[in-house]
């Protein structure tokens, strides 16, 4: 495709330009929308999609807020993973971490893979951002907003140029605790984090396809959000939002060893580290700009406990095991041995869940963030949104906002953050699955906090 032919459609009434970056050689491609004249919102999302197509809704969505009319938009694909980007080997950088193709096969790469440093997330996409900002769009200063893999690269420019912020949001990603233990809680049929030395391999494209289609090792989509969206007519808003969601396992080839570049270098653990290490002397935890973190209300639903789910039938699972169905490859085996519910009758696998949803618990025994906000439900492995402690905590300690389209949830006395938010009927790509009740999310906390800087 010729770099001139990208485009994004109008969406919700909103249009989108187009422009290009020049940077070290390498032409970085952003979008912007808005009032041209406004206070600056920088968005970068994840790794797997579309960074500008997908995050389209989310920036219509913030464009047509009440209060968007007084900002420019500017949304930032993560660094280098243009479909135009070429990997540039310098022989130097190896590899910091091997690869893991499941169930235990390790790759071993750590110290001899040569890799690319620009997709370094601690120094190469960081000072990427920083320099498309500054100096290719003019921008010393904006509100952020991140989610996933965006989080990372602006975790570490904010640690290190703060000055940059008037607030962060930040989305669907870890903060300081993640205790390396939890990792083998995989064989319980227990995923927490992401599995990012199976990014670093050819194995994850498969796994991802199998999580997105047939609920498989865990379930990726909002069950409320796959009913709704799986069966939608062609050409809706709804179905191509799912179709975004559905679309990234199936990116090329290439697209995924420009990732693999990304994953070779950092490590859900080392990340977590790094917003608490001190010896460069920054770190994020010790700035103090305005900071909210928001997670998918759906995080670690029990597939059991979904409403309407009933246990896949053995015949049903070994039709699987010979081909049927959307799970392949390994994980095929993952529903004869961990719990595998039916919570909808949707075409092919979309209303099938194995073991529980997401893999970023908020609350109770793995809580990814225990220091920052009041534990809804102490002890609790899933949620248990009928369990009688569940129930008082979350009237005690969780306010609805904006008719519904989120939630408050109290944050701790010296918690970094300034408000934690849980996006209403929505999983990992909160962006996608809700992108007005994210938008609106961001919006009042930006707007909450617009005097900061000035």
């Amino acid at each position: 495709m010729d770099v001139s032919d990208y485009a994004i459609p109008e969406t919700y009434g909103v249009n989108f330009e187009i422009k290009y970056v020049e940077v070290d050689g390498h032409r970085h491609r952003v979008a912007e929308t808005g009032n041209p004249e406004g206070t600056p919102i920088v968005i970068m999302m994840g790794v797997f999609e579309d960074s500008l197509m997908d995050s389209r809704w989310l920036a219509a969505c913030m464009a047509n807020h009440p209060a968007g009319p007084q900002y420019r938009i500017i949304v930032v694909t993560v660094p280098y993973l243009e479909e135009y980007s070429e990997i540039r080997i310098d022989g130097n950088t190896m590899s910091k971490y091997d690869g893991l193709k499941p169930p235990n096969k390790i790759i071993k790469m750590k110290g001899t893979k040569a890799v690319d440093p620009r997709f370094d997330l601690e120094h190469g996409g960081p000072l990427a951002l920083r320099s498309i900002l500054t100096g290719g769009l003019g921008i010393q200063q904006a509100h952020f907003v991140g989610h996933d893999r965006g989080c990372i690269i602006m975790d570490n420019m904010l640690s290190e140029y703060p000055e940059m912020a008037l607030s962060y949001s930040r989305g669907s990603q870890g903060w300081t605790k993640f205790e390396e233990e939890w990792a083998d809680l995989v064989d319980q049929g227990t995923f927490l984090g992401p599995p990012h030395r199976i990014m670093a391999t050819d194995a994850f494209a498969p796994l991802l396809r199998s999580a997105l289609r047939g609920g498989a090792p865990f379930g990726f989509i909002s069950p409320s959000f796959a009913i709704e969206a799986s069966s939608a007519a062609e050409g809706t808003d709804l179905r191509e939002r799912w179709n975004a969601i559905q679309g990234m396992g199936d990116q090329s080839d290439r697209f995924f060893e420009l990732t693999r570049q990304i994953f070779r270098q950092t490590d859900f653990f080392d990340e977590g580290k790094r917003r608490t290490d001190r010896s460069k002397g920054f770190c994020i935890v010790d700035t103090d700009f305005p900071m909210m973190q928001f997670q998918g209300e759906d995080e670690m639903i029990r597939a059991k406990d979904i409403p309407g789910a009933r246990k896949m039938s053995i015949l049903r699972k070994l039709a699987g095991l010979f081909g049927a169905g959307q799970v392949t490859g390994l994980f095929r085996l993952f529903r004869l041995k961990f719990p595998t519910y039916i919570h909808s009758d949707l075409d092919k696998d979309f209303g099938v869940v194995s073991n529980h949803t997401g893999d970023q618990p908020y609350w109770g025994k793995w809580n990814f963030f225990p220091d920052e906000i009041e534990d809804i439900f102490p002890g609790g492995e899933f949620q248990e949104r009928s369990n009688p402690i569940w129930v008082q905590n979350y009237n005690k300690f969780v306010e609805r906002k904006a008719d519904g389209r989120y939630a408050s949830l109290k944050v701790k006395e010296g918690a970094r953050f300034q408000r934690f938010t849980i996006i209403s009927e929505a999983l990992h790509w909160t962006h996608i699955e809700r992108p007005d009740n994210v938008a609106w999310a961001c919006m009042d906390f930006i707007a909450d906090n617009s005097w900061w800087g000035k």
